[in-house]
């Protein structure tokens, strides 16, 4: 068999690489796109209803452009759930369930409409942030963090940590991520705090004090993004659904770590405007790994 030089191996891979953050990037940028055309035929909807007066063609022209959303974002759960609450109203007051719909349209408008505050770059190599509401496979490379165990009060982990990247002059880098011990009913455990490095170049492996430095080796992960403040409730719903995508596609993943959170914003953030991504590391089960000649 013909050995291709080092430097054209070298050079094929990298070239793999560029093509593959390429094509990511692509799909990123037409996704928002698309979240924000959609949006904005909500809005449209919104403001032709105001026009009319008979509530009943109020809902006729809401569920039109609940059908159409529905359509072109048909992965975004909370989308759905919104519209589908309506749905399943039993109300026959016409006047109050076109109130309903309006309160629907409004809140799948300001799902699709949400752009995260980022106030520090990710880490070389990481994927576009999950949408709100999308539950999608997310592909990470290898990466450095410094990790701190949540055995004592969340602010002394965040300042154990904060000091560590002082004293060694490293950048904040976002997100800051959050493991929780799985217990077999919530998620609320919290097991531990970590900070990323920028590049895996940085800083030194190893431990120092109640700090230690590691590299997570390349990885995938089911996760879904969320609006406000990660608090317990919204983290045990965001590990159902994931659960349920998980149980949806058992033949094809499984479960590869525990729950995290990858937290985009400081506390100096308005609730309303913080995002945060919830997460399973998974890797794809045995059985459907390809098998190379």
């Amino acid at each position: 068999m013909k050995e291709w030089p080092r430097s054209l191996l070298f050079a094929g891979a990298y070239f793999a690489l560029v093509f593959s953050q390429l094509a990511q990037n692509s799909e990123a940028e037409d996704g928002k796109m698309s979240r924000t055309d959609t949006a904005t035929k909500l809005d449209t909807a919104l403001r032709a209803a105001d026009s009319l007066r008979d509530s009943e063609r109020q809902i006729s022209l809401f569920q039109s452009a609940a059908d159409e959303a529905l359509k072109t974002m048909p992965a975004n759960v909370l989308v759905e759930e919104a519209f589908q609450r309506v749905q399943k109203s039993m109300s026959t007051d016409a006047r109050k369930l076109a109130k309903e719909w309006r309160s629907a349209l409004i809140e799948a408008r300001d799902i699709l409409q949400f752009e995260p505050v980022k106030e520090s770059p990710l880490p070389d190599g990481f994927p576009e942030l999950t949408p709100v509401g999308e539950i999608r496979l997310q592909q990470y490379p290898k990466y450095r963090l410094a990790r701190t165990d949540m055995t004592f009060m969340e602010g002394s982990a965040f300042w154990t940590l904060f000091n560590h990247i002082k004293e060694r002059d490293i950048a904040m880098t976002a997100p800051v991520e959050m493991t929780y011990a799985d217990d077999g009913k919530t998620a609320t455990k919290q097991s531990t705090m970590s900070f990323m490095y920028r590049s895996t170049q940085q800083g030194q492996l190893g431990t120092a004090g109640k700090v230690q430095v590691v590299d997570i080796p390349a990885q995938m992960a089911v996760s879904i993004g969320i609006r406000g403040n990660a608090n317990k409730g919204r983290i045990a719903d965001a590990k159902r659904r994931l659960e349920s995508w998980l149980h949806v596609h058992r033949d094809e993943y499984e479960s590869a770590g525990p729950l995290r959170v990858m937290g985009h914003n400081s506390p100096f953030i308005a609730e309303e405007k913080q995002f945060a991504e919830i997460q399973i590391p998974v890797c794809v089960k045995h059985s459907q790994r390809a098998v190379t000649p």
